[in-house]
């Protein structure tokens, strides 16, 4: 990209489209591919557009096989395989007042933060939603403009 006419080219190729015949660089890198179909019928289907193969029976097959493994495991232990699971997702689970404790102690230790980790927390904070609005409003490139 030699000159500013090849930057609004790069930047607006429908405004601009003259600058193919004009130059030759862009005619090379840019000409073929606006001009060259794409071939729906040579991409392959996805698997919602009726492709054969299926990996449900295996993913079905394997959570039943863990879930019986689990369960033998339970009786072999002496423990009721229902009462197994049970018990351990109850002990794994921490209490209501645990938890409200826990947002008790988070929210005081950021009241008590020093000004300027606030400040940088904040400023950081804008500065990454910026930067993610300006993504996100930009004019996407590519095949399906």
């Amino acid at each position: 990209m030699k000159t500013d006419a090849c930057e609004r080219y790069l930047n607006d190729p429908e405004a601009n489209a003259s600058h193919l015949a004009e130059c030759a660089e862009c005619a090379a890198l840019f000409g073929s591919v606006a001009t060259k179909p794409i071939s729906v019928q040579a991409l392959p289907l996805a698997p919602w557009e009726g492709a054969a193969h299926r990996s449900w029976p295996l993913v079905i097959g394997g959570a039943l096989a863990v879930l019986c493994i689990a369960a033998a495991m339970f009786t072999i232990a002496g423990v009721a395989p229902l009462n197994g699971i049970v018990h351990a997702l109850a002990s794994t689970i921490p209490s209501f007042t645990t938890l409200q404790l826990l947002l008790r102690y988070v929210g005081d230790g950021v009241q008590h933060a020093p000004a300027p980790l606030q400040i940088g927390v904040a400023i950081s904070f804008l500065v990454v939603n910026t930067l993610l609005v300006v993504l996100l409003r930009r004019a996407p490139r590519g095949i399906d403009v």
